[in-house]
């Protein structure tokens, strides 16, 4: 049986944006099975395709169908949104019900089930009558300081991630502690809630020797985010900077203004802003640094952690229970428990930089014990499960055989 995966994001795979969700869509894509084709219903950046209808598209070396809905390009993109109006995924919806009847039709022409990355489509994918699976990245809308909107509409989500659960046919999240708080708020569909880990391209983000300058560069990739905790971030720098002298650089790929905050002017002079960076940019950049940073009070499975470790480079974070599983204290890192005060926890992340440092240096750890951690977080392993899941409701829905496109259609 031939199968078609689609993903319906608000989202370009072409263009310049880099983060978590679209490297998870990107991956997808260069990693398609031969059994299957790949449909894209999508964003275009460009601002020149039409609308409504279904192109070819490359992308690294794949062809794959794309039907953009909305035109919004990259720059916008990137950064939170203000307002509902301004919001990229509020223009996509509406771009989604614009062409409602051209979306019905591209997906009734051959057995397909679509892949959901956001909750609030949930819905729309269901009275299509097309078979999905709902991931969730992140925590949802926990109760803590953010920049998106999900802060000031945190109920509109509760009720979308509960109408995904009853609606999709599996429900998948990046890392087991969510997913046991999902099975624990919706007992009733537990049945289908299960994980599906991020990854890490170990072809790009292949492990690279230490860098023998004597300095020592921490590196953070992503958008500064409230919930990323940025000021104990540049604060963590700045003690480690008074702890172990010069040579200590930060370096920041990402499109945010760390300006905005004002613990950053103290390590202003020792930083380096990289700006916008593809993921090439980034696997270079960090094959220059000699260790990664997260300071977030939530996560779901970061790709900038995996791709750190992948490039062989230790990652010191304050604890997530999901790191667990990728950093090993004193081998790729550490993780630092989480205090009330955060000079304390810079302080102590601070030490945990330098250890790894002196580590590093006296050979104790190596970049191919720290990439070592992440061996079962390959896209081969992971998204194989993502496949398998698809050809599983297809076969469930259509059977092993290509039925005649009337009879799909009258299934619908």
């Amino acid at each position: 049986m031939q199968h078609r995966l689609c993903v319906i994001h608000s989202f370009d795979p072409r263009g310049a944006k880099v983060g978590g969700l679209e490297t998870f869509i990107r991956d997808m894509i260069a990693f398609l099975p031969d059994d299957f084709t790949f449909l894209m219903i999508g964003v275009d950046a460009s601002g020149t395709a039409k609308l409504g209808e279904v192109t070819k598209v490359e992308f690294r070396g794949r062809s794959f169908d794309f039907m953009p809905v909305l035109h919004f390009p990259d720059d916008r993109a990137r950064e939170a949104a203000k307002s509902i109006k301004d919001s990229i995924n509020f223009q996509f919806m509406q771009g989604l019900l614009r062409h409602l009847q051209a979306v019905r039709r591209v997906l009734r022409e051959q057995p397909t089930s679509v892949d959901l990355q956001r909750v609030e489509f949930a819905t729309l994918v269901r009275m299509l009558g097309i078979p999905f699976v709902q991931m969730l990245h992140g925590e949802g809308a926990p109760k803590r300081q953010m920049d998106s909107l999900l802060k000031s509409y945190r109920y509109v989500h509760n009720v979308n991630e509960w109408l995904a659960v009853k609606s999709c046919d599996k429900f998948l999240c990046v890392n087991p502690i969510i997913t046991e708080r999902i099975r624990a708020t919706y007992p009733f569909a537990a049945h289908k809630i299960d994980t599906l880990s991020t990854w890490v391209d170990t072809r790009r983000f292949g492990t690279r020797p230490f860098p023998d300058d004597g300095g020592f560069r921490v590196a953070f990739a992503g958008r500064l985010d409230l919930f990323k905790v940025p000021p104990l971030m540049f604060k963590t720098i700045a003690k480690l900077r008074e702890r172990i002298g010069e040579g200590v650089e930060f370096h920041y790929m990402g499109t945010s203004d760390p300006e905005r905050f004002p613990e950053f002017a103290a390590i202003r002079a020792i930083s380096k802003l990289h700006g916008f960076k593809t993921a090439q940019g980034v696997a270079e950049v960090l094959g220059n640094v000699h260790a990664g940073i997260l300071t977030s009070e939530f996560e779901g499975m970061p790709f900038s952690v995996l791709e750190t470790l992948g490039v062989g480079r230790p990652v010191c974070a304050i604890h997530l229970p999901q790191l667990r599983s990728v950093i090993k204290d004193g081998v790729s890192g550490y993780l630092v428990d989480r205090s009330e005060s955060e000079d304390d926890m810079a302080d102590r992340l601070a030490g945990a930089f330098a250890e790894m440092r002196d580590r590093m240096r006296s050979g104790a750890v190596t970049p191919e014990m720290v990439s070592h951690e992440i061996r079962e977080f390959t896209p081969e392993r992971q998204l194989a499960i993502c496949y398998a899941n698809h050809r599983e409701l297809q076969q469930k829905k259509w059977g092993r055989g290509r039925p005649a496109m009337i009879n799909v259609a009258a299934s619908l």
